[in-house]
């Protein structure tokens, strides 16, 4: 697996010190990337000087973006590669050695039956839902499942993967995440990422979900990585992020689930007072800004 073809696409903004530390990582990989594209919306504070510290250890390229839209900053990466397999990664992710080799594993494996495979990101899994959470995931999805865990079901409610009692290293899923992800990349030609703007929510579903039409796609439960979550110029509003993420979940359940009408209507609106529900009951630090992107 050393020989795997693999471009790496990062969309940046504004975060050099995280960007340091995911190229750094990059650096040790076991099966290192024939290319990294690093794509900076650059509002003020650039990260090519960062990027310039690894010239001599990888074969990295700075581009500049035009507009700040992780998936179209994506997308714009993807016009750049030419390798048969492609990784995007976050800029504030952080790779173990293996990491990339062991999803190219995946591919080599199971051959071209599979189009993506995420590596699991660690302490950040669904747990395993009970009483009436499995029964409001059970009402919004029409069937029964476990766990529910990687699905894509309802008003385009996106759930990340379940590990939580499951002994098999890949969980079938219907859609993926960007934070860690390899794909075949004339899947991701073939489909492109959605014109969403700002931070994007839920571009990784619209794309992901389009590729699982016609391939397989996996979480890799043996696969870890580190994830900073770091912060941003598009997390400093609470509300505008709520709202955001709201408009792109209408816009995966209309272009990708082909859903509208009343019933769509009700379950979107069900959706959103469970969620006020849970917000309310939780009480985290900006509370009453996600109500108030909720329902304005």
């Amino acid at each position: 697996m050393s020989t795997l073809a693999y471009t790496i696409i990062i969309a940046t903004c504004q975060r050099p010190e995280p960007l340091r530390r995911a190229l750094a990582s990059i650096v040790g990989q076991t099966c290192p990337p024939e290319r990294v594209i690093v794509v900076d919306a650059q509002v003020g504070l650039s990260s090519e000087p960062v990027v310039r510290e690894f010239t001599r250890q990888l074969p990295v390229h700075y581009v500049r973006s035009t507009v700040a839209s992780a998936a179209q900053q994506r997308n714009q990466g993807m016009d750049l590669c030419d390798s048969p397999y492609v990784v995007f990664l976050d800029d504030d992710a952080v790779l173990y050695p293996t990491t990339l080799e062991q999803l190219g594993m995946v591919f080599h494996e199971l051959g071209e039956a599979v189009g993506g495979v995420s590596a699991r990101m660690e302490g950040f899994e669904l747990p395993v839902p009970g009483g009436l959470l499995w029964w409001y995931y059970r009402l919004q999805a029409g069937y029964g499942h476990p766990t529910y865990g990687g699905k894509l079901f309802g008003p385009a409610i996106n759930t990340i993967a379940c590990y939580e009692g499951s002994s098999e290293a890949l969980l079938p899923a219907d859609w993926l995440s960007t934070c860690c992800v390899m794909y075949r990349t004339d899947l991701v030609r073939r489909e492109r990422f959605p014109d969403f703007s700002g931070y994007s929510y839920m571009e990784d579903v619209h794309l992901s979900a389009r590729i699982a039409r016609t391939h397989a796609l996996y979480w890799h439960a043996l696969v870890p990585f580190k994830h900073e979550d770091a912060s941003s110029a598009f997390k400093r509003s609470r509300v505008a992020m709520v709202r955001h993420r709201l408009q792109n979940q209408r816009r995966v359940a209309h272009e990708v689930m082909g859903q509208s009408g009343v019933i769509f209507e009700l379950k979107f609106l069900l959706h959103r007072i469970v969620t006020t529900l849970a917000v309310v009951r939780r009480r985290a630090p900006g509370w009453m800004d996600e109500l108030t992107g909720l329902w304005t």
